[in-house]
């Protein structure tokens, strides 16, 4: 039996997960095949089971991949970003971009996201929860900074936030319109900052009884000028 030397395995595996992600990105899961990958790939269909188990798997390391790049991408410029409001700004714009640079990542991970509830457990669920903890962390250390309001459901506001951008999506670029990440991220996060932010701090009102002591005080005191000008002028000039 002939092996191949690790760098070629290496590289080999790399060209089978290449053509993969082409051929997951033009037509559905259900509809591609590991014989249309193989042609891709230039190989037998016999080499692609060498590298994994069955077509399910391949595109487990195709979103894998394709996760492990924009996580990679985000994680140092998310480290070195202070505040609140401008990490959502940050993490908001570039879903969006994502969705602007390769529209066809938008339909794979849709689709295999509103699979059935064998999503929830999923490799892809996973990749998906590694994505998100960079909004979790922030909404976590927004809640604890006072920057937000303490009794903030983190979970609920994170997916209130995806839900959104997703809805976004769909009408922006699913229709063609022309849209700006980092406006539209703007817009969103100052939206959702407005519900989420602490109360601000609010003056003590005065009692009602205060102020219609002072009205009348007032009163008393234009009809005092009235009677006596001279005795008026000289309490001005006090």
């Amino acid at each position: 039996m002939i092996t191949l030397p690790r760098r070629r395995k290496s590289a080999r595996r790399a060209e089978i997960l290449a053509a993969a992600r082409e051929v997951f990105l033009a037509q559905p899961y259900e509809q591609a095949s590991i014989t249309q990958i193989a042609d891709a790939a230039g190989c037998v269909v016999g080499t692609i089971y060498g590298y994994f188990d069955n077509k399910r798997a391949l595109l487990d390391a195709v979103l894998a991949d394709f996760y492990d790049e924009l996580i990679a991408d985000i994680e140092p410029r998310f480290a070195v970003i202070e505040g609140t409001a401008d990490r959502l700004r940050f993490l908001v714009a570039r879903h969006l971009q994502i969705t602007l640079d390769d529209p066809s990542w938008l339909k794979l991970l849709a689709r295999e996201a509103r699979g059935d509830e064998s999503y929830f457990g999923s490799s892809l669920h996973a990749l998906n929860r590694r994505y998100a903890q960079f909004v979790t962390r922030t909404l976590a250390d927004g809640i604890a900074r006072g920057d937000l309001r303490a009794d903030l459901d983190a979970a609920l506001a994170r997916d209130f936030l995806f839900g959104g951008l997703e809805h976004w999506v769909r009408n922006t670029v699913g229709r063609g319109r022309p849209s700006d990440p980092a406006n539209s991220a703007r817009q969103i996060v100052d939206m959702l900052l407005g519900g989420w932010a602490p109360a601000p701090a609010r003056a003590v009102a005065a009692p009602v009884w205060q102020g219609l002591e002072l009205r009348i005080a007032r009163l008393e005191d234009k009809a005092q000028a009235r009677r006596d000008p001279k005795r008026a002028a000289k309490g001005a000039m006090k």
